[in-house]
């Protein structure tokens, strides 16, 4: 038995929209580099710091120590050679002109899988959104992994196909036995937390325009952005898609992830790299590295929307990440061949090294820096000062990073004033996101075991 869904897909009154360029995106741009660049050349300008104490603080400062004074130079000159630079890069290379590409007119049959493990709150939206797609000729698959709630019963309320796992034997293995029974040519996966857009299989499937594409990777979305975690979630996501994703695809057309919970698969594709895999806790990233290895590639489609559940609290939210670096770390390990190489061309000589090593070093530099800034302020002659100088510095800094939160929101067309707000205020969320990349290095030092 199956229902006829009323799904508001965009509870918080979002919905993508085309990418395009506005001229206030430009004037960012402009003020942006402006800012870099004036700040370089009042650097090298002597007698700097006490002009600003007296501009700023209305009082003379006494000569302020060259050597510290060189720390906050360092650490300023660093944010912006690793953050600011690199995202003009990114932003130039996502708005180049799109790749002329035939579309696939046809429609083959397609399996929907949706792994499912004590999802009684969200499992009945997801399906309906799944039955509901627009799409002449699919299936709907749910695998129940050992759920211990009403997961199951409420799937069988619903007109789908059911595997039921008697023992909870993890996502990698409800991924597997789905693709077994999968009849369609084209196999689409997302997440039992997720809604999907009824356009989602159309657009996903159009891009499947030659042989040597083997998966389509979607937009992932987060479903409401009311708190100060959520809104923090979704400009990270949009981030990394519209800018991140956009701009491996436009310089080597192709990109590095295909997300869980928006993601359709060639079915011969899935049974040649030999389905999932469970030596990594980041699945769809090492069945996207392992498909590039064989030759494929995959391509992204920013209309084919899912809207995921993001998380609402801290310590969800720090277990989420510590299993994605994790896994991000093994995954390297385990295609550490591919760095570097023409493997999969831009993807393995550029991203996936500047994902590495600029990830996780930006990381260990930011908490370093935290650390030594209050040691500095206490040992420094003039503290005051140390501290005022170093407050403004991360003022600017936080505007360049609110600028680089708000310029891909404006691209996609979700920008709204609660996000442009939140956008200057994502010092503690980045902290905490460093902070748990940090852990999960150690993780991996240490050898520690797995665990969901």
């Amino acid at each position: 038995m199956s229902h006829s869904p009323t799904i508001s897909l965009a509870p918080d009154g979002i919905a993508p929209s085309p990418f395009r360029v506005r001229h206030p995106l430009a004037v960012m741009l402009t003020a942006s580099v402006s800012l870099a660049v004036a700040m370089i050349v009042w650097h090298l300008m002597p007698g700097q710091v006490d002009s600003l104490n007296l501009l700023i603080w209305g009082e003379p400062s006494q000569s302020f120590p060259a050597w510290m004074h060189q720390v906050l130079d360092l650490f300023f000159l660093i944010y912006l050679a690793g953050a600011l630079f690199p995202f003009l890069l990114f932003l130039g290379l996502s708005m180049l002109p799109d790749r002329v590409e035939a579309v696939n007119s046809s429609l083959p049959f397609v399996s929907v899988i949706i792994p499912s493990f004590n999802e009684e709150e969200r499992i009945a939206q997801c399906i309906e959104s799944a039955l509901a797609l627009d799409y002449p000729a699919y299936e709907v698959i749910i695998v129940d992994d050992g759920s211990k709630d009403l997961t199951l019963p409420i799937i069988e309320h619903y007109d789908v196909s059911v595997i039921r796992l008697r023992t909870n034997r993890g996502k990698v293995e409800a991924l597997n036995q789905g693709i077994e029974k999968a009849k369609g040519e084209i196999i689409f996966f997302t997440d039992s937390d997720s809604t999907l857009d009824p356009k989602v299989l159309r657009y996903l499937v159009a891009r499947f325009t030659d042989a040597t594409i083997g998966a389509v990777a979607g937009m992932v979305l987060p479903q409401h952005h009311d708190s100060y975690l959520l809104r923090m979630q979704t400009i990270e996501y949009i981030y990394g898609q519209n800018i991140i994703k956009a701009a491996q695809l436009k310089s080597g057309g192709a990109v590095s992830i295909c997300p869980g919970p928006a993601t359709a698969f060639r079915r011969n594709v899935l049974l040649e790299v030999g389905g999932y895999r469970s030596r990594t806790l980041a699945e769809d990233f090492d069945i996207t590295l392992e498909m590039m290895e064989l030759g494929y590639r995959a391509v992204y489609e920013p209309r084919a929307v899912s809207y995921t559940s993001g998380m609402t609290k801290w310590k969800g939210l720090g277990k989420q990440r510590l299993r994605w670096s994790r896994g991000h770390l093994q995954v390297y390990r385990e295609h550490r061949r591919m760095l570097f190489s023409g493997i999969g061309g831009p993807i393995s000589r550029f991203w996936l090294p500047w994902s590495l090593f600029i990830g996780y070093g930006s990381a260990f530099m930011e908490l370093l820096f935290l650390g030594v800034y209050p040691f500095l302020v206490i040992i420094s002659f003039l503290p005051l000062l140390f501290l005022k100088l170093g407050l403004i510095y991360m003022l600017i800094l936080e505007c360049i990073t609110a600028l680089q939160g708000i310029a891909p929101l404006m691209r996609a067309g979700l920008l709204t004033p609660s996000l442009a707000l939140a956008s200057f205020m994502t010092q503690p969320y980045r902290i905490f996101l460093s902070y748990m990349r940090i852990v999960a290095y150690s993780y991996e030092m240490q050898e520690r075991s797995n665990t969901w």
